[in-house]
This record gives structure tokens, sequence and C-alpha cells, in this order.
């Protein structure tokens, strides 16, 4: 073989429990049916219980005319009938399409119109562009039908480069290639797991599946990965929390915050961004005995394509923590164009394999350029070029380097910023839009800027009003300035560098409005603290002042000592500056 043409694991045939998701449930029920599959605040639902109600809501969906080949949207809150919903459309044949309540309605609208299915699935009021059908248990029972791994499980929507959310149609083979026989939570250890990560982002499956295919038990939060770093201790503690899985963002918070919370844990997984070096030296440092694996993969390779158990020599590689190695069912390949690259050599990673996605749905030129067949040791193999950049290693793992375009994480999300330009562009006073993203300390994104040229009197702050009924909030940028010309170099394309040094001179030259009350004047304090900002404005984001997802954990901690108030980080993060705060603060009950 090539040096370095593919993962040093490579992809093994071998039989599964079952070909389907829901065949993996139901291999659980038939072992553990008396098992805690669910538990929500005071209730639990076992395996049998679970199960007999996603029957029931899959009778009741066949008499709305779902089956095979439908993607059914389901907007519904974190509790076991949403649970059992989902299991439900599996059931049916049909994929799921978890969205979320808080995306500005008319995406909603577009989402569902693109979908085209019989039902919508939600109890929140419309009008919607489908029938919709409150979960409730049919009569009778639906016939089971049969369904193959390359049938369709779920649609995933993520930021598009065209200006519109790409849809990414995920097969039950890319979940149950994971899942059958998972390291990280193995069949029948008794898993018990925290389920924070919200549903419309494919890594929902490693909290979520990953454990109800093994027989293990998901406890539901309902405010998602923020409660989870709030509530670690807790949940450990109390509800017997044994495995977790948390965003880097909220895993590198917690390790700044309560770094003793991990405690008690069995293993703790992390992804969505490259994880620092410094938070994971100090997990490793102190919990020498729970493994830490970083976790990698794009949505079209289905929750996960790559995964490394963190060593304390991983901290010092000049190139950061690898990504570590192909996941069964998986194949991942460093290529230049067709050519597979040596040890050390940069180039594109490539990956193959169970857990390739169907494609992009209703966009065949996109799925043709994206999914691939390259001839690799005389065979001809389907590819997803992610465009990423990585290498191998010596030792044989994945390291990554990077992107070769502008797309960009910010706090987990996968961001395309054309999809924002072209959204301001359609807004009625804006002649040109270009979105610059504002790292933050420890090396990640953290912010998106968009400047924009005017062609009226459109203000900045109607802008980002606009693009709040448009956009989901991770797509608005937190800063958003009219100039008068975008800087061009001589080639005329933009000057991004010349914006970002402009975005700094907008800092450096903000007006310091002055705290007004005594609330204020603590926060403030807070904010120099732990921003080490001299001047602090009361209206100017913690995030123009350098500030970052660690700062806001800080930052509650902090606000706690002081004031005895504990304020979700969610509600920080959306306050953000010393009046917003101060407003949160004088809200609640002393």
């Amino acid at each position: 073989m090539t040096a370095g043409l593919r993962s040093p694991r490579p992809t093994p045939w071998r039989r599964y429990r079952a070909e389907t998701m829901h065949g993996l449930f139901r291999w659980c029920v038939e072992r553990w049916p008396t098992a805690v599959a669910l538990r929500h605040h005071d209730r639990e639902i076992n395996y049998a219980e679970l199960d007999a109600m996603s029957d029931g809501y899959a009778a009741a969906l066949a008499a709305r005319g779902v089956g095979p080949g439908h993607f059914v949207p389901v907007l519904m809150p974190r509790t076991p009938e949403f649970i059992a919903v989902l299991l439900a459309v599996l059931k049916r044949g049909a994929a799921y399409a978890a969205l979320d309540l808080r995306w500005p309605r008319p995406r909603l609208i577009d989402m569902m119109t693109m979908l085209a299915a019989p039902v919508v699935v939600t109890e929140a009021d419309g009008p919607w562009p489908l029938p919709v059908w409150r979960p409730a248990l049919g009569s009778g029972i639906a016939l089971p039908l049969r369904v193959s791994g390359d049938d369709a499980s779920a649609v995933f929507f993520t930021s598009g480069s065209s200006g519109t959310p790409k849809a990414v149609v995920c097969a039950h083979r890319g979940t149950v290639r994971l899942f059958d026989d998972w390291d990280f939570a193995p069949v029948g250890s008794g898993a018990v797991m925290p389920q924070s990560l919200a549903a419309s982002w494919d890594a929902f499956g490693l909290d979520s599946w990953g454990v109800l295919l093994g027989g293990g038990t998901l406890i539901l939060l309902d405010e998602g990965t923020l409660e989870l770093a709030r509530r670690l201790r807790e949940l450990v503690r109390d509800e017997g929390a044994n495995t977790v899985f948390v965003p880097t963002a909220v895993f590198q918070m917690i390790v700044e915050t309560d770094l003793d919370a991990f405690a008690g844990l069995r293993v703790v997984g992390t992804g969505g961004e490259r994880l620092s070096p410094r938070h994971a030296a100090q997990f490793v440092r102190r919990h020498p005995g729970i493994p830490l694996h970083n976790m990698y993969g794009p949505v079209e390779s289905t929750i996960a394509a790559t995964d490394h158990v963190v060593q304390p020599a991983d901290c010092d590689r000049p190139h950061g923590i690898p990504l570590g190695h192909a996941l069964p069912g998986t194949d991942a390949y460093v290529l230049d164009g067709d050519r597979p690259c040596d040890v050390g050599e940069i180039g594109e990673i490539c990956l193959a394999g169970q857990g390739l996605a169907v494609g992009y749905w209703q966009d065949p030129a996109l799925t043709a350029r994206k999914f691939v067949s390259v001839t690799l040791d005389d065979v001809p193999t389907r590819l997803y070029r992610t465009g990423d950049l990585g290498s191998w290693t010596s030792d044989g793992l994945l390291q990554f380097h990077g992107r070769q375009d502008r797309q960009v994480k910010i706090r987990g999300h996968r961001v395309e910023p054309d999809e924002i330009e072209r959204t301001a562009q359609d807004v009625d006073g804006v002649g040109s839009a270009v979105v610059v993203p504002v790292g933050g300390a420890d090396g990640n994104w953290e912010e998106l800027c968009l400047f924009y040229v005017s062609v009226g009197e459109l203000s900045e702050e109607d802008l980002r009003a606009q693009l709040a009924r448009r956009l989901p909030g991770y797509l608005v940028p937190g800063h958003v300035y009219r100039i008068d010309q975008l800087p061009v170099l001589e080639d005329r394309k933009v000057d991004r560098h010349e914006l970002r040094a402009v975005f700094d001179r907008h800092c450096a030259a903000a007006q310091v409005d002055q705290p007004r009350t005594a609330t204020e004047r603590l926060l403030a304090g807070i904010f120099t603290e732990v921003l080490g900002a001299p001047n602090v404005s009361r209206s100017a984001s913690m995030f123009t002042m350098g500030g970052n997802s660690l700062s806001v954990a800080r930052m509650c901690v902090r606000i706690d000592e002081e004031f005895g108030v504990s304020i979700p980080v969610s509600q920080v993060f959306e306050a953000a500056t010393v009046a917003g705060i101060a407003g949160l603060l004088e809200g609640t009950d002393d």
C-alpha cells in the first residue's frame, strides 16, 4: 500500500446486529425491555415503553400517509415524545428532519417546502406550509416495512455558500456503522449520558442514538449543552451520568471554570472545532484515568469519521491535537487532487466508507462535485472531499491543518460566509456586503463581523435586525459596520486583512458609555477583571473587547459570586453587554 494512502484502519466487512437504526433499537428492546431508556425530570421511560410509544406514533403517521421516501420535518422540544416520534418516522421507512423553533420562521417554511412531506410534526402554532400532526398515539398497528441500510434516515441543513442552506441526506448505514459496536459507549455497558446536543445537528447522534442503540440511558436536558456545562457535577452525583460528549467550546468552558466537574465520569468526548492543546493538557493532567476522545467528521460523513484518545504527548505536537484514526466503517485519505499524499505532506482530507451521505437533496450538481469517484489501489472509490486540509503523522495519525475555502466554525456551527453575504445583499438598501470572521485567543473563530456599503439610509441596527429575521442566531453577525466603500487589492478582490484592521480600529475608537447604576459599575469591574479591558462601555459587546465562550463562562461564575444570582450562560451570550446583563440581574428575584 502506498505510504499515507489512507487511514491505517481500513474499513472491515462485518455483519451488524441490525441493518437499520430502529432495528438496532429493537435488538436492545428484546434484551433489556425494562431497562431505563429515557429520563426527563421525574419521568422514566423503559425500552419496552419507548418502543410501544413509537409504534403508536408510527400507526398515526401511517394514517397520514407517511411512508418510504418521505422527509418528515419535526419541530419539538427535547422530551421522551420527541425521541419516540423520531423512532416512529424511521419505522415508517421515512427520514426525519429535526428543525429548531428558534430559527426564523421564513427559513423554517423554506426548509419544509423543500422537503414536501405529507405532514410536519409539531405542537407549535402555524401557519405552516404542510399539514400539521400534533403527536398522539394512533389506533391499530402500522405494518412493519422493509427498510434497508441504504435508505435515508435523516436530513440535516447546513449553511450553504450559494446563499441557500444545503440539505444533507444521511442513510441508516452511516449511523449503524458507528453504533453497532461503539468503543466510546459499548453495547450493554450501562452508559448513562446527558442528551444535550441539538437534534438539528448531526452530532446529536453521539449523545442520543449512540446510547439508545446500545442499551444505555439518556438524561434529556431542556436547555442543551449550556445546561450540561452548568449542571455536570449534579448530573454525575445525582443522576448517575457516567458518559458525556460536549462541543469543543463547552468542553473548554468547563475546563476553565470547573475542571473537577468531570470527576466520576468513565469517558469524555468532544468535537466540532479544533481542540485547544492547553485545555486538553489541563484535563489529562487532572483526570488521567478518564479517556478524552477528540472526534472529527462533517455531516456528509454522518456524525463522526475519526477519533483519537488524547495522550499527554499530543498536547505538545507542533500542529495540535490529532484527529486520529478512522472510525469503523470509514476510510480517511489525504489527497493532492487524486494523488495520495505521503506522510507529512499536506493535502485535502477525503472520506469514504459506509458513513458517506446519500448526497444533497435536490442538488445533483453539488452532489457530483463533492462526492466523487477516485481510483485508489486500482479500485474505484466513492469519496467525499471535505475541503479540510490534513496530513499523516509518522505514527499513523490524521492531523488537521485548516480549510481550503472560507468556511469557518463558530461555536461548533459550520458557517459559510457567502450565505450571510448573499442574505445581506437581498436586504433593500445594501449595495455590497462582506463577512469577516473574528478570532479568539484560543485560535478558534469566535464571532462574525459584517461590513456593508449602503445605497440608502439603512442603519447598522436595522440591517442586523433584518438578518435576525432571516437567519438562525449563529449566522447573525455580532458586529455590523457601514462603510463608504470596500477596500480592494490590485486584483480587485476584497482586502479582508484591511477589513480586519478596520474592525480593530472600530473597537479601539469606540466611545466609552459610562456605567449608570451601581449594578452596572459592579459588572463593569467584572468585565475588566475577566477581559482585561481598562475602559468598559456599558453598551459594548464583550466580544468586541476580546471575549469568547470561555470569557462568558468565567463571567457567569463571577456574577454568581458577586450578586448571588445564577444566570444561564445562554442569556449572557445573548445580552453580552454591561447594560444587557444588568437588565437580566435587575429582572431576577433575590
